[in-house]
């Protein structure tokens, strides 16, 4: 059209031939340059593939000239652990990577988009069994084995999921979403099941290391009673004190491991602080200690197993005068906390360096020289079983606190 007015007003006289030539040269160099540049702006720069825009105009075409379309949407599940590890020029290669591997893969496929971020989407008109396989194999086993990526993915299907761009892409994000949360959740019990099997690993190899060492000093005793006529009278109450060491070390790790505890009664826990005070008062006047004790008159009521609230409460006032080489103080304090109540047992001690305060938990370490590095860790577990948590703060030279936090019960509203 352009071209024959062109030519028109060059036959009038109005422009020559040969200017009417370079205007329909530069005419079309600009309808050119203005359709590369519109190809340009509709696609993605690092992958090649068009833009969520783009996407949506195409698929809203789509939608009014085919009577069948599938949307499948992706996520790029690991993308944020590649540029962690690798920065972000590690997680572009996988972008471009799976862009490239989605062209190749299905060069039939009616629109293939970078969606945004680390997502793409593709669409297709041809919907047969064999071919939605493909997809999904290709999806869950070839981008995972080539990439390492691991890939969520969600579908609709137009018109049985929705009729338009909007219903459509909701149906397919739903998916995705319920895929990711399925992963998710793979992931998390996997990492569950990995840490239990690293803590029974450790509980293995301490216990193991605790027991062979009054093993090697028992068999020890025996070989040399051999050459004595089996005659162990001399080493009989050393042997006895490292079968005893062994007895306690197995109670404490049965204690350890013990199921968790559900015969719970509602108790004050003020009754739990009063029994530790009359179980300890008199190796605190023996060791010439003071126990002070701080509590609100308010009753405290919490669901619990008593004797074992008793027990982790005993356990951390003896470490306290444990730590405490000289006549010094513990204090117990007793405080509502919205909703929860928080013992506080502080000692005037020795305290504790960072790295001890790292490891006081773990199984099996102790500072004692003849502890079995069990009972703060039964103390945690007995807290945990509660719906609790202790924490602990220390200062070498100045002492140590360690605070229970239990929830409070609450009763039902009139």
């Amino acid at each position: 059209m352009l071209q024959g007015l062109l030519w028109a007003l060059a036959g009038l006289g109005i422009v020559s031939f040969i200017g009417a030539y370079g205007l329909l040269h530069n005419a079309t160099h600009r309808m050119k340059m203005d359709r590369n540049y519109r190809l340009l702006a509709a696609r993605d720069v690092l992958t090649g593939l068009i833009h969520y825009d783009e996407f949506y105009v195409q698929l809203e075409k789509l939608l009014r000239m085919e009577s069948k379309v599938l949307l499948v949407m992706i996520d790029c599940n690991d993308l944020k652990s590649v540029n962690h590890t690798h920065g972000a020029a590690g997680g572009n290669r996988i972008l471009r990577q799976i862009a490239d591997l989605m062209s190749l893969s299905f060069p039939n496929a009616a629109l293939l988009s970078r969606y945004g971020g680390d997502e793409f989407a593709m669409v297709f008109c041809k919907l047969d069994a064999e071919h939605v396989d493909s997809i999904k194999r290709f999806l869950e086993s070839e981008i995972p084995k080539l990439t390492g990526i691991q890939i969520a993915h969600g579908h609709s299907v137009f018109p049985e999921d929705g009729t338009t761009n909007e219903q459509l892409i909701r149906a397919a994000e739903a998916g995705l979403e319920a895929m990711k949360r399925e992963l998710r959740q793979k992931r998390e019990s996997h990492i569950e099941h990995s840490e239990k099997l690293r803590v029974m690993g450790e509980l293995a190899s301490g216990m193991a290391h605790e027991i062979r060492n009054p093993l090697t000093t028992v068999k020890g005793f025996l070989q040399i009673s051999r050459t004595n006529g089996y005659n162990i009278e001399p080493w009989y109450d050393m042997i006895m004190d490292e079968i005893n060491r062994m007895t306690a070390l197995t109670g404490e790790f049965l204690r350890f491991s013990k199921p968790h505890a559900t015969d719970f009664k509602l108790c004050p826990l003020q009754a739990c602080v009063q029994r530790v005070i009359s179980l300890t008062e008199s190796e605190t006047s023996r060791l010439g200690h003071e126990l002070v004790c701080e509590m609100t008159p308010q009753p405290m009521e919490i669901w619990m197993d008593q004797d074992k609230v008793v027990q982790v409460l005993l356990n951390l006032v003896k470490n306290a005068f444990e730590a405490m080489p000289e006549q010094g103080i513990v204090k117990i304090g007793l405080s509502r906390i919205d909703g929860f109540a928080v013992i506080a047992v502080s000692d005037s001690g020795i305290g504790m360096t960072r790295d001890e305060l790292d490891c006081i938990f773990q199984p099996f370490y102790t500072s004692k020289e003849e502890g079995t590095g069990l009972g703060l860790p039964i103390c945690q577990k007995i807290v945990q079983d509660h719906g609790g948590t202790i924490e602990v703060e220390s200062e070498k030279s100045k002492g140590t606190t360690f605070r229970v936090t239990l929830p409070l019960h609450k009763p039902p509203a009139e």
